[in-house]
């Protein structure tokens, strides 16, 4: 029970405390050599609109958690979104990449098969400009013989 009576003990004690502070006090200035007295009140009044404000402070923290929870959820969810993003692109670049290496070798051989077929054409227009040249000659002993 000795706990009991400390408990009683403390609410008693802010129980005085709380009506010394809802009663109006005097205090007394000294300013040179005359003594001011001065009222100082607390009402009860003020009381209730303080204790209305913490009310309403405490209310707007609840509902202040609330939405924080939600946006807290929100940048989570965006973060996981984020992270599977991160994940695609370097999927995607790493198949780009092996894409253009494989582009890159295709392109190779077709250059190696183009340079090929061109020389061929070259050989073959050679040929043919031999075959001209030969019957051109033809023809102007063909000419002169007539």
């Amino acid at each position: 029970m000795l706990i009991w009576d400390n408990i009683t003990n403390i609410l008693h004690q802010q129980k005085q405390i709380l009506k010394e502070m809802m009663s109006t006090t005097t205090t007394t200035l000294k300013t040179g050599r005359k003594a001011i007295q001065t009222l100082t009140t607390t009402s009860a009044t003020s009381l209730p609109m303080s204790q209305k404000t913490i009310e309403e402070t405490i209310t707007l923290e609840k509902q202040a958690t609330t939405p924080n929870a939600n946006i807290q959820a929100i940048l989570l969810t965006l973060q996981e979104l984020m992270l599977q993003l991160q994940e695609t692109m370097m999927k995607n670049h790493n198949e780009t990449r092996a894409d253009t290496s494989e582009l890159k070798e295709e392109m190779g051989k077709l250059k190696a098969e183009m340079k090929a077929d061109i020389s061929k054409v070259e050989e073959k227009v050679g040929i043919i400009q031999q075959a001209l040249e030969k019957n051109e000659a033809t023809i102007k002993e063909v000419e002169k013989r007539t």
